[in-house]
């Protein structure tokens, strides 16, 4: 016998051995089926009704449920309609809400743009409240000089209101005493142009020279037209009483004089007229 035929032997012996041990089994597990199937606690039919009646329970469920999954499908349907609508109005308020950000960007912009204008604006009127503020002191600085001067010139004013008054009331009494001696020359039959002992006759002349440190001035008359030392002379400008000159020296020509300061209403001038005699 050959190799093969001693593998297909041993084979045959093997399924000899499983086909009685199937032939065994289908032996021991042998049952009456009418009785498992027509039982009525548990026969294959009780099983097979329960089981209709659990489908025919599935079934009415299913529906239920399906009926329940319609509407709740419709429901949905609904709310993701109502979702949609207001999905499209948060989009519209999204899109209004960009613009307005927008809108509020640019106007922000502007108001940084403006604020710095204003920023600007500021520092150079700060600058120039600072120029404003110095030249405010020196403004008080210049008012006050000027409020100081104007206190002294008000005193010297005042000084020279009560000169004036005191110089007035001087006049009016010299006035009233010239009066005086013009009533009583006249009642005495006296002209005072006549010339007295001694006295220069009726000349006129004018200041050549003024010398103030000495005190003396030259005249334009002297000794031909009369003049003599000793004599007195009165100086006046545009009719004004300027003062009175006493003769020290004298020549053909003219004459050195000296100022007699207790006379002296105003500085005597170059040009001044002199008079021997006057009115």
């Amino acid at each position: 016998m050959t190799f093969l035929g001693k593998i297909f032997s041993t084979i045959l012996v093997c399924l000899s051995l499983a086909f009685m041990v199937l032939a065994l089994v289908a032996n021991a597990s042998h049952r009456n089926w009418r009785d498992e199937v027509l039982d009525p606690v548990n026969g294959l039919k009780h099983q097979v009704e329960l089981v209709e009646q659990t489908n025919q329970q599935l079934r009415d469920s299913r529906q239920r449920t399906e009926e329940a999954l319609a509407r709740e499908q419709v429901a949905r349907r609904t709310a993701l309609a109502a979702l949609q609508t207001q999905l499209d109005e948060l989009r519209q308020q999204l899109q209004n809400s960009e613009q307005t950000v927008q809108a509020l960007q640019a106007t922000n912009n502007e108001l940084v743009q403006t604020d710095r204008s204003r920023a600007e604006q500021l520092s150079r009127l700060t600058e120039a409240n600072k120029d404003l503020e110095q030249r405010i002191i020196a403004e008080r600085t210049e008012r006050d000089e000027l409020f100081a001067r104007s206190l002294k010139l008000t005193d010297e004013y005042n000084q020279a209101i009560g000169l004036l008054e005191t110089e007035q009331e001087r006049n009016e009494q010299l006035v009233s005493d010239v009066s005086r001696y013009k009533e009583v020359l006249d009642a005495r039959g006296i002209n005072v142009n006549d010339p007295l002992d001694g006295a220069p006759p009726e000349r006129n002349g004018v200041v050549l020279v003024v010398n103030r440190p000495a005190k003396l001035v030259e005249i334009s008359i002297g000794y031909d037209e009369g003049l003599r030392d000793g004599h007195t002379l009165h100086v006046t400008r545009g009719g004004r009483y300027i003062g009175k000159l006493l003769v020290r020296r004298t020549q053909p020509d003219r004459a050195v004089a000296e100022i007699l300061e207790p006379y002296l209403e105003g500085p005597i001038q170059k040009g001044d007229r002199v008079d021997t005699n006057i009115q």
